[in-house]
Protein backbone atom coordinates (compact mmCIF):
# COMPACT_ATOMS: atom_id res chain seq x y z
CA UNK A 1 0.00 0.00 0.00
CA UNK A 2 2.80 2.41 0.93
CA UNK A 3 4.53 1.58 -2.33
CA UNK A 4 1.36 2.36 -4.29
CA UNK A 5 0.96 5.69 -2.50
CA UNK A 6 4.59 6.55 -3.19
CA UNK A 7 4.23 5.76 -6.89
CA UNK A 8 1.03 7.82 -7.06
CA UNK A 9 2.80 10.77 -5.45
CA UNK A 10 5.71 10.52 -7.90
CA UNK A 11 3.31 10.36 -10.84
CA UNK A 12 1.45 13.43 -9.58
CA UNK A 13 4.68 15.39 -9.20
CA UNK A 14 5.77 14.36 -12.70
CA UNK A 15 2.44 15.53 -14.13
CA UNK A 16 2.79 18.87 -12.40
CA UNK A 17 6.31 19.25 -13.77
CA UNK A 18 5.14 18.48 -17.32
CA UNK A 19 2.24 20.90 -16.94
CA UNK A 20 4.54 23.64 -15.71
CA UNK A 21 6.93 22.98 -18.59
CA UNK A 22 4.09 23.12 -21.11
CA UNK A 23 2.85 26.39 -19.64
CA UNK A 24 6.36 27.84 -19.79
CA UNK A 25 6.70 26.69 -23.39
CA UNK A 26 3.34 28.20 -24.28
CA UNK A 27 4.31 31.49 -22.70
CA UNK A 28 7.60 31.47 -24.56
CA UNK A 29 5.85 30.64 -27.85
CA UNK A 30 3.31 33.34 -27.19
CA UNK A 31 6.11 35.80 -26.51
CA UNK A 32 7.80 34.90 -29.79
CA UNK A 33 4.52 35.44 -31.64
CA UNK A 34 4.05 38.79 -29.93
CA UNK A 35 7.55 39.80 -30.92
CA UNK A 36 6.80 38.91 -34.54
CA UNK A 37 3.58 40.90 -34.44
CA UNK A 38 5.28 43.95 -33.00
CA UNK A 39 7.90 44.10 -35.75
CA UNK A 40 7.32 47.18 -37.87
CA UNK A 41 8.33 48.24 -41.33
CA UNK A 42 11.64 50.07 -41.77
CA UNK A 43 11.68 53.83 -42.27
CA UNK A 44 10.37 54.70 -45.73
CA UNK A 45 11.31 57.48 -48.12
CA UNK A 46 9.35 58.42 -51.22
CA UNK A 47 11.37 58.27 -54.41
CA UNK A 48 10.27 61.80 -55.33
CA UNK A 49 11.99 63.02 -52.16
CA UNK A 50 14.93 60.67 -52.41
CA UNK A 51 15.85 61.68 -55.95
CA UNK A 52 17.61 64.99 -55.71
CA UNK A 53 18.53 64.43 -52.06
CA UNK A 54 21.98 65.69 -51.21
CA UNK A 55 24.84 63.34 -50.42
CA UNK A 56 27.45 64.43 -47.90
CA UNK A 57 30.77 63.33 -46.49
CA UNK A 58 31.01 62.05 -42.89
CA UNK A 59 31.94 65.64 -41.95
CA UNK A 60 28.67 66.94 -43.50
CA UNK A 61 30.33 68.45 -46.58
CA UNK A 62 28.01 68.29 -49.58
CA UNK A 63 29.58 66.38 -52.45
CA UNK A 64 26.67 65.41 -54.70
CA UNK A 65 23.08 64.28 -55.01
CA UNK A 66 20.95 61.27 -55.94
CA UNK A 67 20.01 61.24 -59.61
CA UNK A 68 18.12 57.94 -59.59
CA UNK A 69 17.57 54.67 -57.77
CA UNK A 70 17.73 51.33 -59.58
CA UNK A 71 15.65 48.40 -58.34
CA UNK A 72 15.13 44.74 -59.17
CA UNK A 73 11.70 43.13 -59.58
CA UNK A 74 12.41 41.16 -56.40
CA UNK A 75 12.24 44.47 -54.53
CA UNK A 76 15.91 45.01 -53.75
CA UNK A 77 17.34 48.46 -54.27
CA UNK A 78 20.35 47.60 -56.39
CA UNK A 79 22.06 50.91 -57.07
CA UNK A 80 21.96 54.53 -56.13
CA UNK A 81 23.08 56.71 -59.04
CA UNK A 82 24.92 59.85 -57.97
CA UNK A 83 26.17 63.00 -59.63
CA UNK A 84 28.93 65.10 -58.11
CA UNK A 85 28.54 68.35 -60.03
CA UNK A 86 31.88 70.05 -60.34
CA UNK A 87 33.25 68.39 -57.21
CA UNK A 88 36.54 66.58 -57.80
CA UNK A 89 36.27 67.27 -61.53
CA UNK A 90 33.57 64.61 -61.93
CA UNK A 91 30.78 66.83 -63.25
CA UNK A 92 30.28 65.07 -66.58
CA UNK A 93 29.72 61.59 -65.19
CA UNK A 94 27.26 59.60 -63.13
CA UNK A 95 28.25 56.95 -60.61
CA UNK A 96 26.20 53.87 -59.74
CA UNK A 97 27.04 52.29 -56.40
CA UNK A 98 25.44 49.57 -54.28
CA UNK A 99 22.82 51.06 -51.98
CA UNK A 100 24.64 49.61 -48.98
CA UNK A 101 27.56 51.98 -49.57
CA UNK A 102 25.40 54.90 -48.43
CA UNK A 103 24.34 55.59 -44.86
CA UNK A 104 20.93 57.17 -44.28
CA UNK A 105 20.73 59.96 -41.70
CA UNK A 106 17.39 61.18 -40.39
CA UNK A 107 16.91 64.90 -39.62
CA UNK A 108 17.85 66.18 -36.17
CA UNK A 109 14.63 67.34 -34.51
CA UNK A 110 16.63 69.72 -32.33
CA UNK A 111 17.90 71.62 -35.38
CA UNK A 112 15.50 73.81 -37.34
CA UNK A 113 17.11 73.42 -40.78
CA UNK A 114 18.07 69.77 -40.40
CA UNK A 115 17.01 67.49 -43.25
CA UNK A 116 17.35 63.94 -44.40
CA UNK A 117 20.72 63.22 -45.94
CA UNK A 118 22.75 60.34 -47.26
CA UNK A 119 26.35 59.96 -46.17
CA UNK A 120 28.98 58.59 -48.51
CA UNK A 121 31.74 57.31 -46.21
CA UNK A 122 34.42 56.98 -48.88
CA UNK A 123 37.64 58.84 -49.28
CA UNK A 124 37.53 61.46 -52.08
CA UNK A 125 40.55 59.92 -53.78
CA UNK A 126 38.70 56.62 -53.99
CA UNK A 127 35.72 58.37 -55.54
CA UNK A 128 37.91 59.99 -58.17
CA UNK A 129 38.99 56.51 -59.24
CA UNK A 130 35.47 55.06 -59.15
CA UNK A 131 34.01 53.66 -62.39
CA UNK A 132 31.47 56.10 -63.84
CA UNK A 133 29.45 56.47 -67.01
CA UNK A 134 28.28 59.25 -69.30
CA UNK A 135 24.94 60.84 -68.40
CA UNK A 136 23.65 60.20 -71.91
CA UNK A 137 24.81 56.59 -72.08
CA UNK A 138 23.50 54.48 -69.20
CA UNK A 139 24.87 50.93 -68.87
CA UNK A 140 22.65 47.86 -68.73
CA UNK A 141 22.56 47.43 -64.98
CA UNK A 142 20.99 43.98 -65.15
CA UNK A 143 24.17 42.79 -66.86
CA UNK A 144 26.32 40.59 -64.62
CA UNK A 145 29.43 41.59 -66.58
CA UNK A 146 28.86 45.23 -65.67
CA UNK A 147 27.62 44.79 -62.10
CA UNK A 148 30.35 42.45 -60.87
CA UNK A 149 33.04 45.08 -61.49
CA UNK A 150 31.01 47.82 -59.80
CA UNK A 151 30.25 45.66 -56.78
CA UNK A 152 33.88 44.57 -56.47
CA UNK A 153 35.17 48.14 -56.61
CA UNK A 154 32.96 49.45 -53.83
CA UNK A 155 33.43 46.33 -51.72
CA UNK A 156 37.19 46.88 -51.84
CA UNK A 157 36.80 50.59 -51.15
CA UNK A 158 34.64 50.04 -48.09
CA UNK A 159 36.97 47.37 -46.74
CA UNK A 160 39.67 50.01 -46.69
CA UNK A 161 37.53 52.85 -45.32
CA UNK A 162 35.09 51.07 -43.02
CA UNK A 163 34.45 47.89 -41.08
CA UNK A 164 30.96 47.61 -42.55
CA UNK A 165 30.97 45.34 -45.61
CA UNK A 166 29.21 46.16 -48.85
CA UNK A 167 26.61 43.65 -49.93
CA UNK A 168 26.65 42.70 -53.59
CA UNK A 169 24.07 44.65 -55.55
CA UNK A 170 23.88 42.19 -58.42
CA UNK A 171 20.93 39.81 -58.47
CA UNK A 172 19.93 37.10 -60.94
CA UNK A 173 17.53 39.15 -62.99
CA UNK A 174 17.01 40.22 -66.58
CA UNK A 175 15.13 43.36 -65.55
CA UNK A 176 16.03 46.45 -63.62
CA UNK A 177 13.93 49.58 -63.21
CA UNK A 178 14.96 53.14 -62.56
CA UNK A 179 12.54 54.81 -60.17
CA UNK A 180 12.25 57.73 -62.57
CA UNK A 181 11.09 55.42 -65.37
CA UNK A 182 8.68 53.53 -63.11
CA UNK A 183 6.62 56.69 -62.74
CA UNK A 184 3.99 56.78 -65.42
CA UNK A 185 4.23 53.07 -66.23
CA UNK A 186 0.83 51.54 -66.95
CA UNK A 187 -0.08 48.66 -64.63
CA UNK A 188 -2.44 46.09 -66.12
CA UNK A 189 -4.67 43.28 -65.00
CA UNK A 190 -3.40 39.79 -65.95
CA UNK A 191 -6.12 39.88 -68.62
CA UNK A 192 -4.50 42.94 -70.20
CA UNK A 193 -6.98 45.56 -69.00
CA UNK A 194 -5.36 48.78 -67.82
CA UNK A 195 -5.63 49.54 -64.10
CA UNK A 196 -3.76 52.82 -63.93
CA UNK A 197 -0.27 54.25 -63.85
CA UNK A 198 2.39 54.48 -61.18
CA UNK A 199 2.67 57.89 -59.53
CA UNK A 200 5.09 57.23 -56.69
CA UNK A 201 7.52 54.63 -55.37
CA UNK A 202 8.31 54.17 -51.67
CA UNK A 203 11.78 52.91 -50.75
CA UNK A 204 12.91 51.99 -47.26
CA UNK A 205 16.27 52.83 -45.78
CA UNK A 206 17.31 49.18 -45.58
CA UNK A 207 17.32 49.00 -49.37
CA UNK A 208 13.92 47.58 -50.24
CA UNK A 209 11.02 48.87 -52.34
CA UNK A 210 8.07 49.02 -49.96
CA UNK A 211 5.07 50.02 -52.09
CA UNK A 212 3.96 51.92 -55.17
CA UNK A 213 1.16 54.43 -55.61
CA UNK A 214 -1.32 53.77 -58.42
CA UNK A 215 -3.71 56.26 -59.98
CA UNK A 216 -6.74 54.06 -60.67
CA UNK A 217 -9.29 56.59 -61.90
CA UNK A 218 -11.39 55.10 -64.69
CA UNK A 219 -10.92 51.43 -63.84
CA UNK A 220 -14.38 49.81 -63.84
CA UNK A 221 -15.97 53.13 -62.98
CA UNK A 222 -13.80 53.86 -59.95
CA UNK A 223 -13.42 57.58 -59.41
CA UNK A 224 -10.01 59.23 -59.42
CA UNK A 225 -8.00 58.05 -56.48
CA UNK A 226 -4.45 57.21 -55.49
CA UNK A 227 -4.04 53.84 -53.81
CA UNK A 228 -1.02 52.15 -52.27
CA UNK A 229 -0.06 48.69 -53.50
CA UNK A 230 2.64 46.45 -51.97
CA UNK A 231 5.57 45.92 -54.29
CA UNK A 232 5.25 42.18 -53.66
CA UNK A 233 1.70 42.19 -55.08
CA UNK A 234 3.02 43.23 -58.50
CA UNK A 235 4.22 40.82 -61.18
CA UNK A 236 7.00 41.71 -63.63
CA UNK A 237 7.66 40.21 -67.03
CA UNK A 238 9.06 40.87 -70.48
CA UNK A 239 7.03 40.86 -73.69
CA UNK A 240 7.21 42.07 -77.29
CA UNK A 241 8.77 40.56 -80.39
CA UNK A 242 12.26 41.15 -79.03
CA UNK A 243 11.35 40.37 -75.44
CA UNK A 244 12.41 43.82 -74.37
CA UNK A 245 9.07 45.33 -73.34
CA UNK A 246 8.66 45.54 -69.58
CA UNK A 247 5.22 44.69 -68.20
CA UNK A 248 3.78 45.12 -64.71
CA UNK A 249 0.54 43.41 -63.71
CA UNK A 250 -1.62 43.35 -60.60
CA UNK A 251 -4.27 40.71 -59.92
CA UNK A 252 -7.03 42.61 -58.11
CA UNK A 253 -10.73 43.48 -58.21
CA UNK A 254 -12.77 46.66 -58.28
CA UNK A 255 -13.92 46.00 -54.72
CA UNK A 256 -10.36 45.54 -53.47
CA UNK A 257 -9.19 48.76 -55.09
CA UNK A 258 -12.17 50.73 -53.81
CA UNK A 259 -11.38 49.65 -50.26
CA UNK A 260 -7.59 49.97 -50.62
CA UNK A 261 -5.65 52.35 -48.35
CA UNK A 262 -5.55 55.68 -50.16
CA UNK A 263 -2.33 57.55 -50.65
CA UNK A 264 -2.56 61.17 -49.55
CA UNK A 265 -0.12 63.45 -51.37
CA UNK A 266 1.44 66.51 -49.83
CA UNK A 267 4.23 67.17 -47.34
CA UNK A 268 1.77 67.48 -44.48
CA UNK A 269 0.61 63.91 -45.17
CA UNK A 270 4.12 62.51 -45.62
CA UNK A 271 4.54 61.25 -42.03
CA UNK A 272 1.33 59.23 -42.31
CA UNK A 273 2.26 57.77 -45.71
CA UNK A 274 5.63 56.69 -44.33
CA UNK A 275 4.26 55.42 -41.03
CA UNK A 276 5.14 51.73 -40.46
CA UNK A 277 1.67 50.89 -39.14
CA UNK A 278 -0.02 52.40 -42.18
CA UNK A 279 2.33 50.50 -44.49
CA UNK A 280 1.50 47.34 -42.57
CA UNK A 281 -2.20 47.96 -43.26
CA UNK A 282 -1.43 48.19 -46.98
CA UNK A 283 0.15 44.74 -46.96
CA UNK A 284 -2.69 43.35 -44.86
CA UNK A 285 -5.30 44.67 -47.28
CA UNK A 286 -3.75 42.79 -50.20
CA UNK A 287 -3.08 39.67 -48.09
CA UNK A 288 0.67 40.04 -48.66
CA UNK A 289 3.12 38.88 -46.03
CA UNK A 290 5.18 41.94 -45.01
CA UNK A 291 8.75 41.48 -46.18
CA UNK A 292 10.15 42.84 -42.90
CA UNK A 293 8.66 40.05 -40.74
Amino acid sequence: MKTMKLLSAIAALASLALLAGAQTGNKQGSGDAEKRQTKTAPCVWLASDLIGMKVVTPTAEKIGKIEDVVVHPGGEVAYAVLSFGGVMGLGDKLFAMPWTVLQAVEPDSAKKDSERTLVLPLDKERMKAAPGFDKANWPIMASADWSKDIDAYYADARKADSKKPVEAAARTSVITWKCTELKGVDVKMPTGESLGDIKEVAVDTSGRVSYVVLSVGGFLGIGDRLVAVPWDALKFSLAGDKGDKKLITLATTKQQLEAAPQFKPGKDKLPEMCDPKWIGSVYQHYSCTPYWL
